[in-house]
Order: C-alpha cells, then structure tokens, then sequence
C-alpha cells in the first residue's frame, strides 16, 4: 500500500495539469461545494492569474434541491467565487424528486443544467475535478456490472456530452494531494460541503469507497487501477477507430433522424466492433447520454444476428424500435409509453430536442402559446401528403412546433402555417449524424 501523496502543487505540476485547457478561451467550471471541486477553482482560478490561461472563466454550481441547506450551499459556492473575482451561475433542478437510483439522477440532471448553461454562456468545455481516486471507484463499479473494455476505460481525459467538450485535467492526479489546494484558503461558512451520500451505505459507490484501504493493502491500489483504467483506454480508442470506420461507410441517417444500417456489413465486423457500433448507434438515434450496458446490447445483437438467418425482428432498447428488412437494419425513434416531452417556447430560443435536432426557435412577441413536442399518430395522419418516405415511428418523433392543436411547423417540413404567424422562424436541424461520430462514455460522465 502506497503512502498518501500530500505534497502541495507547484507551478510546474500546475502547468502540466492545465495544459489541455490552454487552447478554449472561455471554460465553465462545475464547482458543487465539495473539497475535490473547490480545489479545482482554487487551481484553475491560480492557474489562469499566472497569464497562461483565459482569465474568462465561469463557475456552475447545481442546487438539486433534495435536502434542506442545499441552496444555502450553493450560494456559498457563488459567495466564493465572487470573492475570486469569478462570475457564478446557481442552476436549481425543477421537477419531482427521483424515487429510484437516486445518484444516477442526479448525475443526469446536473450534466444536463451544467451542459445547457455552459453552452448558453458561450464556454467551449466545462472542466470537472474528477481525480485519480474517482477514477480507480469509476472503474471497479463497472467492473462489478460486467462492463466491457469501453466501460472499463472509466473516465476519459476528454469527452463529449452532447456536442459539449468535457474535460478531466485532474484524473492522474491522488485526491489527497488534491485538497492541499484548500491549504490556507479561507472559505465561507458552509464549505467544503461533505455530500451525505458518499458515506451512506445504500449506495455502491459509498460502500466501495469504505472498502479501498482494505483493496490497497493487497495491491489494488487507486494508482494501479487507474493505470489499468488507461491502459483500457488505448485498446478502447483502437477499436473505436475501427468502428469509426464501419459507421462512416454502412450506416445513413434519414431526415427524421431514423439509421439504417448495412446488414451484411454489420455481420462480418469481429463481434467486438458490431457490438460497439450498435452501442453508438443506440445513443445517438435515442438521443440518450450514454451508451445501454453490455448485457443489453448482449441480448439485442444475439436477436439481430438471428434474423439475418430468417427469424422476426421486433425489438425496442434505448428508446429506439429495431426492425430488420430489404438488408438493413433499421433503428427507428419511439414515443415510449411515457412519451416525448412537450414545453412551451416564447421568444428566440435554442435548444437540442430529445438529444437528435438542434432546435432555432423565433416566435414573435404576441403570439402566445406555442409549444415543442413530437408530431405524434394525428399530426402524422394529417400530413401523410407531404412527408418523406421515413419509418412511421420515426416520423411521429419529428420536432412539431403548435399552437393549440394547429401544427405551424415540423423538422424536415419547416413552416406550414402562414397568417398571423408567418413571422416566427423555426429550424430542426438533425445531430444524430455528429452524435454517430462522438466516441460516447460506457455509462454515467
């Protein structure tokens, strides 16, 4: 077992750390009022007054507002900050507390606020403090569920979450060494915060935590679990070069967002790579952050190789219907039975719609009412004589903007309506093309 590495960091380390950072100009920072994070706007805030970095900074900090003081804390974050000199955001999540998988959620709805409030205050990259440790936990829970070598990669250095850069500049560095940062730093009543979860039992992360002095005592360390982490890694960005390669020549995406993908193509890539294209495939026609787990896509290609031998296929996973046919695979959006969501819109807006079509929204003051949501089985009935040929599930999951029940535009359409609202602009642009090329995280970010 390896002493615990305290030694304050220096310029040079600094320097190093940061390096990947230096080419954004403007960079947000996810700061939860948690010792790893606070260490990271202490560095990072350091690191730009030296000169070698943007002094544009912008610190996120997400209220969930699932237990008293949470708000309170989040306004010592931006307390902080300010006394940094640094502009802060206070992002609070709306909506009914999750009642199942709690952590899983409340990762979700934080990278989503984080992602839409970076992208709207024109940062290029937001920048977590994710450290060595996090990293070594990252990868024995995925471990635990069976993962494969994409999964076991844990976190990368850099990622994309939904078209955003995602950066981990702190991921070889020990968290002991980290919280020297807060070595003589005065902080305001409040922080650090100690999240209450990374104790609790209930959780796996918690408990696995407890356990790591136990795993280091015989060899498994967080420095050789994160070297382990890397070495997946490269295999990883090996194989997704491959894919890439498969994806770039086999698969189409329609105007709907719809894939197809080339069947006989598909079946003659090693096991490893069909796996993985699927995987690509699944996230970015569903419009999900991540990709489904292994023993999902497991079942889903087991069922797709059988009907290239002549068997039905008639599968839902990611929110996609797969369908086989004419020597394709076709990967198609599906309302679900909860549906696809529906908001309101007022004014000049942009916004990514369930994850596919990158949304330009102007509606003129006085017209009020419209909404976003699918075009659904009526509005496609309705307009049966001026959609493409696409499939039918896929079509009904097409971006409609209305105004009560009359439909004044669709992706792929534009505008239909004229009259009093011909002077609003609509725009639906579909990503699942972009997403298709992203390399994606296993699970979680």
């Amino acid at each position: 077992m390896r002493a615990a590495d305290h030694r304050p960091i220096d310029d040079a380390t600094l320097a190093a750390l940061f390096a990947p950072l230096a080419g954004h100009r403007r960079l947000a920072l996810a700061v939860s009022g948690g010792p790893d994070s606070l260490a990271l706007l202490v560095l990072v805030d350091r690191w730009a007054r030296s000169g070698a970095a943007p002094a544009d900074l912008l610190v996120l900090t997400v209220d969930h507002a699932l237990r008293a003081g949470s708000a309170a804390e989040a306004a010592a974050v931006a307390a902080f900050a300010a006394r940094l000199g640094r502009a802060c955001r206070v992002l609070v999540r709306r909506g009914p507390a999750p009642t199942a998988d709690i952590e899983a959620a409340a990762r979700a709805a934080r990278y989503r606020l984080l992602a839409d409030a970076a992208r709207a205050d024109g940062a290029e990259a937001l920048v977590t403090a994710h450290h060595r440790d996090d990293q070594a936990e990252t990868f024995l829970l995925r471990l635990a569920r069976g993962s494969g070598v994409y999964g076991l990669a844990a976190m990368r250095p850099e990622s994309l979450h939904n078209g955003l850069p995602l950066l981990r500049p702190l991921l070889d560095l020990p968290r002991a060494r980290l919280r020297t940062a807060l070595d003589g730093v005065t902080l305001p009543p409040g922080l650090p915060v100690e999240d209450p979860h990374n104790t609790d039992p209930r959780f796996a992360r918690a408990r696995l935590r407890a356990l790591m002095p136990r795993l280091a005592a015989e060899g498994f360390d967080a420095a050789r679990l994160a070297a382990t982490a890397q070495a997946l890694g490269r295999a990883a960005d090996a194989l997704e070069a491959v894919a890439d390669r498969l994806i770039a020549g086999h698969v189409a995406v329609d105007f709907a967002a719809a894939v197809a993908l080339d069947a006989a193509a598909w079946a003659e890539a090693p096991d490893e790579i069909g796996l993985r294209v699927l995987a690509r495939i699944l996230r970015a026609a569903g419009g999900g952050a991540v990709v489904p787990r292994l023993d999902r896509l497991e079942r889903l290609d087991a069922a797709m190789r059988a009907a290239l031998a002549g068997a039905p296929l008639s599968r839902t996973l990611a929110g996609l219907h797969v369908e086989h046919g004419n020597g394709v695979f076709r990967f198609s959006r599906e309302a679900g039975r909860a549906g696809l969501s529906t908001q309101p819109v007022a004014g000049r807006c942009e916004l990514v719609w369930d994850g596919r079509f990158a949304m330009a929204i102007d509606v003129p003051e006085g017209l009020a009412g419209p909404t976003l949501g699918p075009l659904g089985p009526d509005g496609r009935r309705a307009l049966a004589g001026l959609l493409p040929a696409a499939p039918r599930r896929a079509i009904e999951t097409l971006p409609t903007l209305r105004l009560r029940e009359r439909i004044l535009a669709v992706g792929g359409l534009g505008v239909l309506a004229g009259g009093e609202t011909a002077a609003f602009a609509f725009e639906a642009r579909p990503i699942v093309a972009a997403r298709l090329a992203e390399r994606p995280p296993e699970t979680g970010v």
